[in-house]
């Protein structure tokens, strides 16, 4: 869900979005006038409460998201809408989040809104480094699906608004006839599976995600962090171990995938959508005992100089026009649900939205204390050297 390389491979052209205004959004879709004058319809909607907050906005806008990770034709969209100069909107990437994390402790960072990651939500709102949303400010929040708002990593929902989402799973080359269904076939080594593929088996270097599947193939709850469950876990990564070709991230796992080096790999849906692209020969799916949500989010820094501007960009991408023209462009699940009739075959496309029965056993992030992290790393740290 973290992997700083994850980003790397969504690098697509914009293809006739610039320069429209952001009611002719909803034309960017080949779906029916139907779907359109539904779009219409919401908007107007929108547009009464945003008379009802009305506010100032500042001339300037910036912007921290990871890289390749937004349509930037909605950048010139949001300056026609607000007036704040395109010149003005400053937009930036980041590859590594708590490098993100590292600037907002030290205060002053000049930006108005970053994009982060769930657990690093988490840290940013205990250390207070996050200014508190003002709902008024945004009323498009209404069209977030239910399932993510007050989030175990932002419990009273104050400190952001999920932006996209994703899932964690695993893919597999069509070498691999049976597919990963169980996690069965990953961590026991009486099963077959990692016998006939040993060496050719990868998992994340995020331990956080490789200990939370194996708490789900242990039936543990994600959230059991007593010594003698992470004891258990330490002992199935272990029986695991030899078995791996090793724990990598997208930048190792995705080529690997590609030329065979690797036929089995814990991966975050969005890379294989992109692979598919490039090599059909890959399948993804979350293992019938469940798997990662994972979440990036909107958020304010405490410092923020341009308050005003940056709840407006947030309301802006959370728009339902904005939002499936931003998702269909970028690859990535939104949470606005509002959007979904217009991108209706990503919605179909499991890869991208499991299934429900599948997105039921499905869990978040675990939100842990720094004393559980230190014995996280401790673990894997032991793990690695088998």
């Amino acid at each position: 869900m973290v992997d700083k390389g994850r980003r790397d491979f969504l690098k697509i052209a914009v293809a006739g979005v610039a320069g429209l205004a952001i009611g002719g959004v909803s034309g960017f879709f080949s779906g029916s006038s139907a779907y359109q004058r539904r779009i219409l319809e919401l908007e107007s909607e929108i547009e009464k409460l945003k008379s009802q907050t009305q506010a100032v906005l500042e001339k300037e806008l910036r912007v921290w998201n990871w890289s390749y990770y937004i349509n930037d034709a909605l950048l010139d969209i949001f300056s026609e809408q607000t007036g704040i100069p395109r010149d003005r909107i400053i937009y930036e990437e980041f590859e590594d989040p708590n490098y993100v994390l590292t600037k907002l402790e030290a205060g002053g960072s000049g930006y108005d809104v970053v994009i982060l990651p769930d657990y690093c939500v988490d840290i940013a709102r205990k250390k207070a480094l996050l200014a508190e949303l003002d709902k008024k400010m945004i009323p498009n929040v209404k069209f977030i699906d239910e399932k993510f708002r007050n989030p175990p990593y932002d419990p009273e929902w104050r400190f952001s608004i999920v932006y996209m989402w994703g899932s964690t799973g695993f893919a597999w080359r069509s070498e691999v006839e049976e597919g990963v269904t169980t996690l069965e076939q990953i961590f026991n080594p009486d099963h077959e599976f990692l016998q006939k593929y040993k060496k050719k088996i990868s998992m994340l270097e995020e331990a956080m995600e490789v200990i939370c599947f194996a708490k789900a193939y242990l039936g543990k709850d994600v959230n059991d962090w007593s010594d003698s469950t992470l004891q258990e876990v330490k002992e199935v990564l272990l029986a695991q171990r030899p078995y791996l070709a090793g724990y990598m991230g997208t930048e190792k796992y995705y080529p690997g995938l590609k030329i065979g080096t690797i036929y089995v790999a814990q991966a975050y849906n969005g890379d294989i959508v992109r692979l598919r692209g490039e090599f059909e020969s890959v399948s993804f799916a979350v293992p019938e005992e469940g798997g990662t949500i994972w979440t990036d989010n909107l958020c304010i820094p405490k410092d923020a100089p341009h308050k005003n501007s940056a709840h407006a960009f947030i309301n802006f991408l959370l728009d339902p026009a904005v939002s499936a023209v931003n998702s269909e462009f970028i690859g990535y699940a939104t949470p606005v649900k509002a959007s979904w009739q217009f991108i209706e075959e990503m919605l179909e496309d499991p890869v991208i939205y499991p299934p429900e029965e599948i997105q039921k056993k499905m869990w978040l992030i675990p939100s842990v204390s720094d004393e559980i992290r230190r014995k996280i790393t401790k673990l894997m740290l032991e793990v690695k050297a088998g």
